[in-house]
């Protein structure tokens, strides 16, 4: 006879009991500073997302015409629509350059889920900045223990973790803004849950779609915490049920520990990791090689006999496949095209995937030439290393091969706030004066928490923004 659950007493149950009783005061200050850190990243994202992204647009022209009550800004168009509209406003211009943050371990891509819902629920609510803080820590949290729990096996059956995933941080992070108790805060994870979406089939056809699915998510955990304000409740075996998430994302292929193990001392955010390239991830460590043989070699296009790329199947399956994109969403998937563009001119920036570099017949020929190939023992290192390896060979004799276990940026290999500034300036200057981005640092990174409002923030983007 199966013994039936303790609701009490499930994954769910204790997970909200340590998070609703979590303060800010509880959260250590090299957390609250590294939270500061990835909401000025988010912020510049959707800035830049804003003047380049084709999704973001048509997503928020339609959300516009919807209208509604005036409750959350779109940052950027300066209107403020439903606070369920506005998350999904932003979590799209968020995601729609690939530049922003993500977690190896629970391959996902956490600011964009995350941070939407908080700001749009911290403006309707008129949270404080050390609520608003606390509330992307925990949800970066909820969200990466899940995401870290199911994976690789969840990618491996198609799914998209930053929309699976995002969905039940979302919902915890607007939890928290709602200062709900363990049952409600429970109620409101379990309702994201539910809501859980996203599948990987986008990257083969229309990638510039992928922001829907963040936005989604952050959209999810809205609506997730109003509804349990007003009343609603959901099951509080949502990950081991029978019928649970668990069951249905991975099969029960799950880490426990990954989950539930060093609450309170392990936080996901911390574990995270800065972009510093427009492309997928899984691109990077091969960027960061190809920099270097063009530092080294002193190297043209022109020289190159060969290029050999080794990686990891997974990457090799989201990045391996284009290797003459015809858009700037598809450049952003194409680890050929992206390591032609750093050999060539020594850098990889949102400017260089312009439709002239994307019919340069150059470098569409030499991404051609590149061999991308799968390591078994790169396999078996995933995720706890997710490297490439590299071995250029020049027509005059010379050679470069090199491999790297992790791309700048991992918590393994930081990026420094000046790493992170010259960042933002490549992501921002070239489309706002540099008083935008200067201001916006000094409010999100140097001001006093308590001196700090998201209200400020709002009207910053205004400023910019006719």
């Amino acid at each position: 006879m199966k013994v039936p659950l303790d609701l009490n007493n499930t994954y769910l149950s204790k997970l909200s009991r340590f998070y609703a009783d979590s303060n800010a005061s509880a959260i250590p200050e090299d957390v609250l500073l590294k939270a500061r850190r990835v909401l000025i990243d988010f912020l510049a994202e959707v800035a830049a997302g804003y003047k380049t992204g084709v999704f973001p647009a048509i997503c928020t022209t339609y959300l516009l015409a919807l209208g509604g009550k005036p409750e959350a800004t779109i940052l950027c168009y300066g209107k403020k629509v439903p606070a369920l509209h506005g998350a999904l406003a932003l979590g799209a211009l968020g995601h729609s350059i690939e530049l922003d943050d993500g977690h190896r371990w629970g391959t996902s891509h956490p600011a964009v889920a995350i941070i939407p819902a908080a700001l749009t629920v911290a403006e309707r609510e008129k949270a404080d900045f050390t609520r608003l803080l606390r509330a992307i820590v925990v949800g970066y949290d909820v969200m990466l223990r899940a995401a870290r729990a199911i994976n690789p096996s969840h990618l491996r059956r198609g799914f998209h973790s930053t929309g699976t995933c995002g969905a039940l941080g979302a919902a915890a992070a607007c939890a928290c803004l709602h200062n709900l108790d363990a049952e409600s805060f429970a109620y409101a994870v379990s309702l994201g849950g539910l809501q859980s979406a996203g599948l990987q089939e986008m990257l083969h056809d229309h990638p510039e779609v992928k922001p829907l699915q963040p936005g989604k998510a952050a959209l999810a955990g809205v609506l997730a915490a109003d509804l349990v304000r007003g009343g609603a409740k959901g099951p509080r075996s949502l990950f081991e049920g029978e019928h649970g998430w668990l069951k249905a994302m991975c099969h029960n292929e799950f880490s426990e520990d990954a989950l539930m193990g060093d609450l309170g001392t392990r936080w996901e955010i911390m574990k995270t990791y800065t972009k510093l390239y427009p492309t997928c991830r899984h691109c990077h460590a091969a960027i960061d090689l190809a920099k270097e043989a063009k530092k080294t070699l002193g190297l043209s296009l022109n020289d190159i006999q060969s290029i050999h790329v080794k990686t990891y199947a997974l990457g090799i399956v989201e990045v391996g496949q284009i290797f003459v994109p015809e858009t700037f969403e598809e450049a952003m998937f194409s680890l050929p095209f992206s390591v032609t563009l750093a050999l060539e001119r020594g850098h990889v920036t949102l400017q260089d995937y312009d439709n002239e570099s994307l019919h340069n017949e150059v470098l569409r020929q030499a991404s051609l030439k590149i061999r991308v190939e799968e390591d078994e023992a790169m396999n078996r290192l995933y995720p706890e290393e997710r490297g490439a390896w590299m071995k250029i060979d020049l027509h005059d004799g010379r050679s470069f091969e090199k491999y790297i276990p992790v791309a700048k940026g991992e918590p393994e290999n930081p990026v420094s706030d000046s790493d992170l500034l010259e960042k933002l300036k490549g992501m921002v200057n070239v489309y706002y004066p540099e008083e935008f981005l200067s201001g916006l640092w000094q409010i999100c990174v140097e001001r006093p928490i308590d001196s700090v409002s998201y209200g400020e923030i709002v009207d910053h983007f205004g400023r910019f923004h006719s």
